[in-house]
């Protein structure tokens, strides 16, 4: 083991590895950049793919893709250890001898959208910070949301189970509800695609003009039309030509069960008119296909 790694063994046997951390980040962190811009959610709508853009930008510093720190036991380790996360100052200071200019950094953890915890967070921690928030077609978000659990949280139920488990069962009037039996990791699919109401939990610690919807189906089909528009939001030049970057795509899986998406369109409806409504954008949420 080497010298460094001898040291921090025995850091975290005499005060645990939350302490070793929180102390880390105590002495280290000042010397690393805080985001200048976070991608919020959400999850499985292009936010992957996103940041991976932002990432290659010559003028964006590269950024940790899903921190997860305002909405998890993270937290408690401090704001020094969430900028260890993130490029040194020094590189920085580097890029702008280089002649560019602004130079920024960011994060995205797709699941900050939906906790009730983390607006209020982030806006005492980054009262500056520019947000990017993705919106998918919530029916083929949850398509995407479940498929993706099923390599990644031990979901083993099917999607129809899945989502009867949140809204009921064919002709259920009762609507939304958590299930009596819900596992700690069980992701709520059908829940994270009401979006209306996690938006305004974070326009009530934000101004309009530092968070940017971007439309999901937008993205997929015109990537350097919305780079464009992200670009002019956060202020960098922008890009002749975009790079090829990951994309975080599911594995194959059995053809999504149309009975079931049918029936979650029917159930988002109402919520898609009235987030329509507050959003004042056209929201085509009809027949595009991703998932």
């Amino acid at each position: 083991m080497d010298p460094r790694g001898i040291v921090r063994t025995a850091v975290e046997y005499g005060i645990g590895r939350k302490g070793a951390r929180q102390l880390r980040g105590r002495v280290f962190g000042r010397t690393h950049l805080l985001p200048d811009f976070v991608i919020i959610g959400a999850a499985r709508s292009g936010t992957t793919h996103l940041l991976g853009q932002l990432n290659a930008h010559p003028n964006v510093l590269e950024g940790p893709a899903e921190t997860h720190f305002f909405d998890t036991h993270r937290y408690t380790y401090g704001m020094g250890w969430y900028r260890l996360r993130f490029p040194a100052n020094r590189e920085r200071r580097d890029v702008y001898g280089e002649g560019l200019h602004p130079v920024l950094t960011g994060e995205s953890s797709p699941s900050y959208l939906s906790h009730p915890n983390v607006p209020g967070r982030v806006a005492r921690a980054l009262p500056r910070v520019k947000l990017l928030v993705l919106l998918r077609d919530p029916a083929l978000r949850a398509a995407s949301h479940w498929a993706w659990c099923l390599r990644q949280c031990g979901e083993t139920r099917s999607f129809r189970e899945a989502v009867e488990a949140e809204i009921g069962p064919a002709g259920d009037g009762a609507g939304l509800r958590i299930p009596p039996d819900k596992r700690v990791n069980d992701p709520l699919v059908v829940r994270r695609g009401i979006y209306q109401p996690q938006l305004e939990r974070w326009r009530t610690h934000f101004p309009d003009d530092q968070l940017m919807v971007i439309q999901s189906e937008r993205w997929f089909d015109d990537p350097p039309c919305v780079m464009d528009d992200v670009c002019d939001y956060l202020e960098i030049p922008r890009r002749e030509k975009l790079p090829r970057v990951m994309r975080n795509r599911n594995k194959p899986h059995e053809p999504f069960d149309q009975e079931v998406i049918a029936r979650l369109r029917e159930f988002y409806e109402p919520h898609n008119v009235e987030l329509a409504d507050y959003l004042d954008m056209e929201l085509d949420w009809n027949d595009h296909i991703g998932a």
